[in-house]
């Protein structure tokens, strides 16, 4: 576990809702646009924010359990926070805490919004029936390092993770990150093979200028093969605000 906070969400179509941020430390990918590469490894301690929005930290050692993580989680509960987002790192790499932990939040009545780069469809599948919203991140050619079989069967997964969710009917947000160098046929390509989701997400990297025409024709790709009411360009607003 790397910490557990209060923000408003910075990305996506539920840009500014107020959230719980359950951020799970280990990711093995490193992708190029990582912005939370202080958890890309295990840590050995947890920072709990002591009031929602105090940015005031405790430490707790890891492991956390579930029930410890559910009890931190309910400090921050109030009538304002629209769901949990469980983050990371990737919660993918730690089923049975993410399973056991959407569990109880959804036992006690919250939304849990998953965030995953959805390397495997078979732990997205044990984790779903817990989960009311999906942001699954579809990586472009170049962003992850590996070989390019494996990239293909990391982008197959993700694709199927979404399908999934959305046959499920769980909110389901396709995210792809995007820069200057990415090319129009590859977002091409996905959005051919993308299953119908509720909203696809063209974002900017975070410190990048983007020309307006590039993300113009980036949108039309993707509103022309899933529709203009649920395609949509938004950068990282919590970055541009200074928040968490």
């Amino acid at each position: 576990m790397g910490e557990i906070f209060t923000s408003l969400q910075g990305e996506g179509p539920l840009l500014g809702r107020r959230q719980v941020f359950v951020r799970l430390s280990g990711c093995s990918l490193g992708c190029s646009y990582c912005d939370t590469r202080a958890y890309l490894r295990r840590t050995e301690k947890c920072r709990l924010e002591t009031a929602p929005g105090s940015r005031t930290f405790v430490d707790l050692r890891n492991p956390l359990s579930v029930d410890m993580a559910t009890e931190c989680v309910k400090l921050h509960a109030s009538p304002e926070v629209h769901s949990v987002s469980v983050t990371g790192g990737e919660p993918l790499e730690q089923p049975g805490f993410t399973e056991g932990l959407a569990a109880e939040l959804k036992g006690l009545g919250m939304r849990v919004y998953l965030e995953t780069n959805g390397f495997s469809l078979d732990l997205f599948s044990r984790i779903s029936k817990h989960i009311d919203i999906a942001a699954i991140d579809v990586k472009m050619p170049g962003t992850v390092r590996c070989s390019r079989d494996l990239c293909d069967r990391l982008v197959e997964n993700e694709l199927a993770c979404l399908e999934r969710s959305s046959e499920l009917g769980i909110y389901t947000i396709a995210k792809v990150v995007v820069q200057q160098e990415t090319e129009e046929h590859d977002l091409e390509r996905i959005c051919c093979e993308m299953p119908s989701v509720d909203a696809i997400v063209i974002q900017p990297v975070s410190g990048q200028i983007m020309s307006e025409l590039k993300l113009l024709a980036l949108h039309s790709i993707a509103a022309r093969h899933i529709g203009a009411e649920r395609a949509m360009v938004i950068p990282q607003m919590h970055r541009a605000l200074g928040m968490m």
